[in-house]
């Protein structure tokens, strides 16, 4: 969406740079940081670019360990919860 609107500004470039994919004007990024935290799109691409690849997955598994930490400690089961409910 930002291409589209705002195509050739500066923060649009640090973004990355998109490119049209097939004949229905889906956009694809081929450049930049939004092109490294998306997934590869076929095995042969994940086995042509594996720095993209391991950046991806690197991208994923950290997502996923601080939204896991986040939803314990917002849900109050945290350790020191956990803890206070067992010894009660």
């Amino acid at each position: 969406m930002l291409y589209r609107n705002f195509k050739g500004t500066f923060i649009t470039s640090i973004f990355g740079s998109w490119q049209e994919a097939g004949n229905q004007g889906q956009l694809v990024p081929v450049g930049g940081l939004i092109y490294y935290i998306t997934s590869p799109r076929t095995l042969f691409d994940a086995l042509r670019d594996p720095i993209h690849t391991v950046i991806y997955i690197l991208f994923i598994v950290g997502s996923c360990a601080l939204f896991s930490r986040t939803w314990i400690e917002v849900s109050g089961q945290g350790p020191k919860e956990v803890a206070l409910k067992l010894k009660s």
